[in-house]
């Protein structure tokens, strides 16, 4: 017998309000449901009811006070017999103004996804050709399954946003499209096996993931990535990976590589190159601390060079900020280990970022957690910067910050980070991992919001 499941997709609380959607399936027609929806402050005794009927369970609550904490509870009714349906999961949020668009929102103590986490993280942003947006985040905590990976789409060019898909097990993921197909590179969890996911249906539907590469543990290593960028360059398509872990002292850095004529969901399509170890002394490495580099953006330089750009773990080293290591890659031999080129002055280093190549401008832009404070992981400014030969970086501005705003959150509590974006005409479009009103801590986030930066003035390099 088909059975009844009801739960909550999407919570998007803003400035007093929230916007709230679920879903229903079983063997009853969504057209003879009927929803109930019961908000109350958390612990309180008073509850307030929405009843609406229709395919979806979909609403916005407006008149909410900022920075309290409410319970919702979902409960579905046959419309004609009364009896109930099912019940979803009672879940927390807090409302408060973001900047931006939240497109998801997890309470740090909401146990609902507790199998994989309490934070939503790593997002991933794709536009489809029709111009339908798609962002991705998997849901984090230290320690915990981080198998979750959640979809959702935007056919409004970011101003609204509906939840499409879940997938399992999915952890650090970059959603990428190839001639027509969505598909998703992921880990199954934190130092899971390396594999990819494709679906036909626009991100509704996902594949089997295809095992690419072997999974390892914290204890032991494994494969680490993030939603970094993946290139083409003489016929492949490539991207970064590191393998080992915070546990066994830091990550090697790697690069992993597919035909673009090939079956990409063949496992034997994709290449795993060697990995290099980090080496203290390359020239121009910091002294001291605990230092390893992770999350590297695959680019192509201005000579036509294949190089990955990565972020540089410089904690309690001399200097503890400000540096980025560049690994050559060679192109013609794609299984074999990047070689050390350079360690280059970056202001962001200490967080991931991403790297993308404008056409028009001739320019490289990144979108850095630029830190202003004596505390290097701070993450509540974020900062475009540029470059025009990947060595040489200027901050152009910064596009939010929370430090100097008067915000009553600190830096300790304030996070806008692992920023995933694209250019769109005289903008970027920007995925955040957002702490804000109420997060675990800058680093544990809350929400995942969306962000439109448009060109200040015509002589803006961007």
């Amino acid at each position: 017998m088909e059975t009844t499941v009801l739960a909550i997709t999407r919570l998007a609380p803003a400035d007093q309000l929230v916007a709230i959607q679920g879903s229903f399936s079983g063997p009853i027609p969504c057209t003879e449901v009927e929803y109930v929806f019961r908000l109350q402050r958390r612990g309180g005794s008073t509850v307030e009811h929405r009843r609406i009927a229709g395919e979806e369970p979909r609403l916005e609550w407006s008149g909410l006070q900022n920075g309290v904490d409410y319970q919702l509870a979902l409960t579905a009714y046959h419309r004609r017999t009364g009896a109930a349906l099912g019940e979803a999961p009672t879940r927390l949020f807090r409302p408060g103004s973001v900047p931006g668009v939240s497109v998801n929102y997890i309470h740090p103590d909401d146990y609902t996804f507790n199998t994989s986490g309490r934070s939503p993280a790593s997002p991933s942003l794709l536009r489809l050709p029709q111009g339908r947006l798609l962002a991705s985040h998997d849901i984090y905590w230290g320690q915990g399954g981080q198998n979750l990976t959640k979809v959702f789409y935007s056919d409004d060019e970011g101003r609204s946003w509906s939840y499409l898909s879940t997938v399992y097990p999915c952890f650090w993921g970059t959603l990428f499209l190839h001639r027509g197909q969505v598909y998703m590179l992921a880990v199954s969890t934190e130092y899971g096996q390396l594999q990819v996911f494709g679906s036909p249906d626009g991100g509704r539907t996902w594949t089997r993931p295809v095992r690419i590469f072997p999974g390892g543990s914290r204890q032991t290593g494994g494969p680490h990535k993030a939603p970094v960028p993946i290139v083409q360059h003489q016929g492949r398509l490539w991207t970064a990976v590191e393998y080992g872990s915070w546990q066994t002292g830091g990550h090697a850095a790697g690069v992993v590589s597919v035909a673009e004529d090939s079956d990409l969901l063949s496992a034997q399509a994709w290449t795993v190159s060697a990995f290099t170890d980090y080496d203290p002394q390359w020239p121009g490495t910091v002294c001291g601390g605990h230092p390893s580099v992770l999350e590297g953006n695959m680019v192509v330089t201005p000579d036509g060079e294949l190089v990955n750009v990565l972020r540089y773990d410089t904690k309690d080293a001399v200097p503890d900020y400000g540096r980025a290591i560049i690994l050559a890659v060679d192109s013609s031999r794609p299984q074999s280990a990047p070689v050390f080129r350079d360690v280059i002055d970056f202001p962001g280093n200490m967080s991931k970022f991403t790297i993308r190549f404008h056409p028009e401008t001739q320019c490289y832009y990144a979108l850095v957690n630029r830190v202003t404070t004596d505390w290097v992981s701070q993450r509540n400014v974020l900062s475009l910067v540029s470059s025009p030969d990947l060595v040489n970086w200027t901050i152009q501005r910064d596009l939010l910050n929370y430090e100097d705003n008067g915000w009553p959150e600190d830096k300790h509590q304030v996070g806008f980070q692992y920023v995933d974006w694209l250019f769109h005409e005289d903008s970027i479009w920007a995925l955040s991992r957002t702490a804000l009103n109420g997060a675990y801590n800058y680093h544990n986030a809350n929400h995942i919001t969306f962000h439109k930066f448009a060109r200040q003035t015509r002589g803006e390099s961007l």
